[in-house]
């Protein structure tokens, strides 16, 4: 499936419109369910196959992920398929530490100093993957790259720079046709 076929599956797949209040408490006329588009393997698999190819295409530049990482739940199944795709380990940064078991805010395997590619599926404001950005430094993770399956354009590229997080989205809402929040 080509880039311009995979936007109009997604979009078929996950694209609703109403009334509905975002994660980073704006209100939105239309929605992108991360969770209809990565349930459906057509569209994950041309999704994880897009984004592996810019992840590919950075590695292929110097750039030397050891791993990647995704915040939880949404972006998981991302982080599974592209962990296939590439052979890349991917670790899954929680909103916060689990209160039972390890206790972990960041499960599976890493060492400080390791260099991530953090990947997230739908930003607005930014504020879930800064979140899982801060906590991947805080265990002494370098992470530089966001990479996105949509940028709504509202923000989170302004605020991921301010982060010190380069956005690299694999489609904008321009790009899909869709508008702004209401």
């Amino acid at each position: 499936m080509d880039k311009e076929s995979l936007a109009k599956a997604l979009l078929a797949a996950a694209y609703l419109e109403g009334d509905f209040v975002l994660r980073s408490g704006k209100r939105s006329r239309y929605y992108l369910d991360k969770y209809l588009f990565s349930t459906e393997p057509e569209v994950l698999r041309g999704i994880v196959h897009e984004l592996a190819m810019m992840i590919r295409n950075r590695l292929a530049a110097g750039v030397g992920y050891h791993r990647l990482a995704v915040p939880e739940l949404g972006a998981v199944a991302l982080g599974a398929g592209l962990s296939l795709e590439l052979g890349l380990p991917f670790v899954i940064v929680r909103k916060s530490a689990k209160e039972y078991g390890t206790g972990k805010r960041i499960e599976g395997r890493f060492q400080p100093g390791e260099t991530v590619a953090l990947v997230e599926d739908v930003v607005t404001s930014g504020g879930a993957a800064i979140g899982a950005a801060l906590s991947l430094r805080e265990a002494g993770l370098a992470v530089h790259d966001l990479y996105c399956v949509v940028d709504r354009e509202e923000g989170g590229l302004e605020a991921a720079a301010a982060a010190g997080l380069a956005l690299r989205p694999l489609f904008t809402a321009t790009e899909l046709g869709i508008g702004k929040t209401a």
